[in-house]
């Protein structure tokens, strides 16, 4: 009879948590999955970025009752410090439709040349999602009085850079700088959000071309990457600084594929 009793309080326990838990499930759609967020930055500068979210629900499988949550959490100091993090929610009532979505926040604030760690999550009820990655902060720039005065390879000349005539896109850039006489002459392009002019911060170098596959056509845009025609590397590294009038590139100790070495400035106006 104990055993019976026991039971019988038992099953009632569970019914009333299953009753509160479906109850919650109504509201926050608990019970389904959430899709899974791909996290990446953009205008990363000496103090602020912008966090991204990328969420394809092209395939969408988990259909699941309600909507899920999409935010994002930047942290100091490690992935796991947790004492003085930002919590930025985005949007708390994203529906379960076939679609691929973008998702971004600023975070202002922040130390030149710092690391820094965060993530856009998907959450529901239960069930969460995380894409954890860093970035680091612009440093700060060496620094010229002279302007379209370059060094190559220790050798200084005066140039005169122009805006390339026809912008490339998107594998090649949509904007570009060109300076320099032959057999120095050097294209310096960009991938930019709309279109648009590369803002002040650091940027550094890819290889031959940017990477436009897949979802990576629209992820890379104003991602702080520089393509100086086929001679630049991961290794190639410059700056950028935008004032809203004039756009001036700054080399220091920028070495190309071929071991070359820039240093010194170059600018033009914003058309």
């Amino acid at each position: 009879m104990k055993k019976i009793f026991a039971s019988l309080i038992l099953l009632t326990v569970l019914n009333s948590c299953s009753d509160s838990s479906d109850s919650s499930s109504s509201a926050t759609g608990e019970g389904s999955e959430v899709p899974t967020p791909r996290s990446y930055t953009t205008y990363t500068s000496q103090n602020s970025v912008t966090l991204n979210g990328y969420i394809n629900n092209d395939n969408n499988y988990y259909q699941g009752p309600g909507t899920y949550k999409v935010g994002f959490i930047f942290r100091t100091g490690s992935a796991d410090n947790t004492a003085n993090q930002q919590v930025v929610v985005v949007n708390e009532n994203v529906a379960y439709e076939p679609y691929r979505a973008y998702y971004h926040t600023p975070i202002t604030g922040l130390e030149p040349n710092t690391k820094y760690y965060y993530t856009c999550y998907t959450e529901n009820g239960n069930y969460r999602a995380e894409d954890w990655e860093e970035v680091t902060t612009s440093a700060v720039p060496c620094t010229y009085a002279q302007n379209n005065y370059i060094s190559i390879n220790g050798t200084w000349q005066s140039v005169s850079p122009e805006i390339n005539d026809s912008p490339l896109c998107c594998d090649s850039g949509n904007f570009g700088i060109t300076f320099g006489t032959w057999p120095n002459i050097y294209d310096v392009n960009f991938n930019e959000l709309n279109d648009g002019y590369p803002h002040t911060g650091q940027f550094f170098g890819v290889d031959y071309e940017f990477d436009i596959t897949d979802y990576n056509k629209e992820v890379v845009k104003s991602s702080n990457q520089v393509l100086i025609g086929n001679r630049s590397t991961p290794n190639t590294k410059l700056f950028v600084n935008n004032d809203g009038t004039t756009l001036t590139v700054i080399f220091c100790n920028s070495t190309l594929r071929d071991g070359t070495v820039l240093n010194g400035k170059v600018s033009v106006a914003i058309p």
